[in-house]
């Protein structure tokens, strides 16, 4: 978001007078990806001007004072606030019983299995611990996004028909996943990787590209179609990735 505010100010020629801030609480953009992929996407920030504030966990809005207050009571004033709210999983799943400690439903990596039986979980309302770990005293989540719920819904669906069908073989999931970064001028990078590799998660950054930009153009206009439309853009967007040299699963 911060990259495409960053283009829109320029384009309307008042960059120079909109201080653009980045908070997160994390010790860097992306850690799960590690500390080298945290820098690079740090620096293509600071690049444009932006500026990156890191292990700074938000605890409450001032809407009145237009201030954030951190912990630490750290305040910073804004003008517009774009932010992410609190993640939380559904009371539904919390009064099952389903969810551990931290709020989250705990399954078996591979197979999406949660500790009560016949019952699977998958996609944000998950917590999957990740084999690997860039720092040893410091374990690592598989991160929430759409391109792992897609993956664990095509394993957990042929689970449960391999139950049904009582065969002894079934997909499990692979903890692959990919997302884009689009960025000013119709350009677009794109990180992949494993996320269960060992010793640690191992995630390619790709240069920006008008390439790449079209790719995210292609798998969106694929997602929301239906039909014959859904088919042809399934088809270009399997065609331009092999021209990419990625693993395109729509």
């Amino acid at each position: 978001v911060a990259l495409l505010l960053d283009h829109h100010f320029r384009r309307k020629g008042i960059r120079d007078r909109v201080d653009l801030r980045l908070f997160t609480p994390e010790p860097s953009p992306m850690p799960t990806a590690g500390p080298a992929m945290g820098n690079l996407l740090k620096q293509m920030d600071e690049s444009h001007g932006i500026t990156v504030h890191l292990r700074h966990r938000l605890t409450s809005v001032d809407g009145a004072q237009r201030e954030l207050v951190f912990e630490g009571r750290q305040r910073a004033r804004f003008d517009l606030l774009i932010s992410v709210p609190p993640h939380r999983s559904p009371h539904l799943v919390q009064e099952a019983g389903l969810t551990g400690e931290a709020g989250w439903i705990p399954v078996q990596p591979r197979t999406l299995k949660t500790r009560v039986e016949g019952v699977w979980a998958i996609g944000d309302v998950t917590a999957i611990s990740l084999p690997g770990r860039h720092q040893p005293d410091t374990p690592l989540s598989l991160p929430k996004a759409g391109t792992f719920a897609h993956r664990q819904a095509e394993a957990v669906a042929d689970q449960i028909t391999a139950a049904i069908e009582g065969r002894g073989s079934f997909r499990t999931f692979d903890g692959k996943g990919y997302c884009w970064i689009e960025m000013e001028h119709g350009r677009a990078a794109f990180a992949s990787g494993g996320f269960f590799a060992e010793p640690a998660p191992i995630v390619e950054l790709r240069s920006p590209s008008r390439a790449l930009y079209w790719g995210k153009v292609l798998f969106e206009k694929y997602w929301l179609a239906s039909g014959r439309p859904r088919n042809l853009w399934e088809t270009l967007l399997v065609l331009g990735g092999r021209s990419l040299g990625i693993e395109v699963n729509a």
